[in-house]
């Protein structure tokens, strides 16, 4: 049996009730069992490549206030990238092959075994906005198969689709945020981030999941999505994409801090609008309130701009992108300097305000192909009224454009202004 096909568990997963049951008895110390009623609805359709999420209510046999009525599992799984791939047509029509989905057996585990160590490392530090763990259960040579991690269910929370953007002043708790989590490196021993130091990590995961086939798929997407009078631009993006994702530019992506003099940092690896949660109050006008940070099942050290980089492409216009930079750099850099104060360090922040800036405009070309591509893509599987159809692809045309522009012009500029770099 393969993590990729469908059986009678939840969600179609191999994991099934008695599992979950076991797990959360467990953990919350009760003899209290699921009821006759019990529910698991999907919650992460077409969110997330590795796993499937599903809302539980157990219908406890027992009352009690301890006891939650609704709890979240997530389940490592790859039934979510078949469907996607599928969408999107990665790897042809029918989306990846048999033998591809294979292969992504075991950086998917390694991915939630990395998660579930994140989050026991992140307990350590209160600071970070986190979803409440009740319990867990890895990969393992014995458990091949079902592996989980049960969380806390939130009312009105909510996930800010893709194709919109926040202000930056709604974004300033979420930089001081990620600037204190890549701060505890300087703080904590190595050996307690272990499970975050595979070296070139972050290149393996860019060759697994964005081989020539699936970059070719993405150079289509792009094509096709764009409205028509873009297609030169679209071609020179493609272009540099070409070169970006070629494995010798990758082979040197893990150098990017060295050649620019700084050591690497503890950084969330996946930071975009999608693994952001938001408390919603009902209010008008809106008032954004961050309240958890997700999936940190990407963990490792690396650039300190590329969880940046990542968030302001995700999260912002193109306009706010372009004129708050320097103001949002800032916060992080302050940020992170008055983490290492607040316990009572006396060091050196790693890097230098410049050197934050350099390593910002280095990784942003290569760091919009994760997102732009779906942007334009994901507003098909809107459904709402012809009017906010219409609405919503405006905002996508206008943020992915933005997008490409800036993706093109500082491709250039960095072809000069680190031509060192570009040297394969």
């Amino acid at each position: 049996m393969s993590l990729h096909q469908t059986t009678s568990g939840l969600l179609g997963t191999h994991v099934n009730w008695e599992d979950i049951e076991d797990e959360i008895r467990q953990s919350l110390g009760t003899n209290a069992r699921f009821g006759d009623n019990k529910q698991a609805t999907n919650i992460g359709n077409m969110k997330g490549f590795t796993s499937k999420t599903a809302l539980i209510e157990p219908d406890w046999t027992q009352d009690s206030e301890m006891l939650p009525k609704k709890f979240v599992v997530k389940i490592s799984s790859l039934l979510a990238i078949c469907e996607i791939s599928k969408v999107l047509k990665h790897g042809g029509e029918n989306g990846f092959s048999e033998e591809k989905l294979e292969s992504f057996y075991k950086i998917t585990k390694d991915l939630h075994n990395r998660e579930v160590e994140a989050y026991e490392f992140l307990s350590n530090i209160p600071e970070i906005p986190l979803l409440k763990i009740y319990s867990s259960r890895k990969f393992s040579a014995e458990n091949p198969l079902k592996a989980f991690i049960i969380l806390e269910y939130v009312e009105n929370v909510k996930h800010v689709p893709i194709y919109e953007s926040l202000e930056p002043l709604e974004i300033i708790e979420i930089v001081q945020n990620i600037a204190k989590f890549s701060s505890v490196a300087e703080i904590f021993p190595k050996n307690e981030l272990k499970f975050a130091t595979e070296p070139e990590f972050w290149e393996k995961i860019l060759r697994e999941f964005g081989d020539e086939k699936v970059s070719e798929t993405i150079f289509l997407m792009l094509r096709q999505d764009f409205p028509e009078e873009y297609e030169d631009k679209v071609e020179e993006l493609i272009d540099i994409y070409r070169f970006l994702m070629s494995p010798e530019y990758l082979a040197k992506l893990h150098e990017v801090s060295k050649f620019l003099g700084f050591p690497l940092v503890l950084i969330h690896g996946d930071l975009c609008i999608d693994n952001l949660l938001f408390l919603d109050e009902g209010y008008s006008p809106r008032i954004m309130q961050l309240y958890a940070i997700i999936d940190w099942q990407t963990v490792s050290f690396g650039s300190p701009a590329q969880d940046l980089c990542r968030l302001f492409l995700s999260i912002l216009t193109a306009k706010n992108r372009r004129e708050n930079l320097d103001y949002l750099l800032e916060i992080y850099y302050r940020a992170f300097l008055e983490n290492l104060e607040n316990f009572g360090l006396d060091k050196k922040i790693p890097f230098t305000f410049e050197q934050l800036k350099s390593n910002y405009q280095l990784l942003f070309p290569l760091l919009t192909i994760m997102v732009l591509p779906g942007i334009l893509r994901f507003t098909s599987f809107v459904h709402c009224s012809q009017e906010e159809t219409m609405k919503i692809r405006d905002l996508a045309i206008e943020k992915s454009v933005g997008m490409m522009e800036d993706a093109i012009e500082i491709h250039r500029k960095n072809l000069i202004e680190f031509s060192d770099f570009y040297k394969l």
